[in-house]
């Protein structure tokens, strides 16, 4: 591979880290084909902040104190095993599909474990 001789010029304002995360999130967004959205307990932000990374996105409290938040995943059936243990502090608003396989979950996690 020759090198190259021509110089770059890049603008005073130009900023790599920030570029490079906006870059990132953009190939992380594309990534992914489903957009969940949920009410999230305060104490449970940073549980859901570190199984889902960096595509979640938080807004202000409702009256309740929950936190409205939403991200991004490969797919409707991961992220609903992913978040299965999140029950806690989590409650799925949409979409309704990743609602149907967490309650799925939810029946066959009660008829293989219940003690009875």
């Amino acid at each position: 591979m020759a090198a190259i001789d021509a110089s770059v010029h890049r603008a005073e304002a130009f900023d790599l880290a920030t570029t490079w995360r906006g870059l990132a999130d953009e190939a992380e967004r594309r990534r992914t084909t489903v957009e969940v959205h949920a009410m999230c307990a305060p104490s449970g932000l940073n549980v859901l902040q570190a199984a889902v990374g960096t595509t979640l996105r938080v807004e202000p409290a409702a009256s309740d104190g929950r936190i409205p938040v939403s991200f991004h995943a490969p797919s409707e059936y991961g992220i609903a095993g992913h978040l299965a243990g999140l029950v806690e502090w989590l409650e799925i608003t949409s979409p309704p599909s990743v609602r149907d396989h967490l309650a799925r979950n939810g029946a066959a996690l009660s008829q293989r474990y219940d003690p009875a």
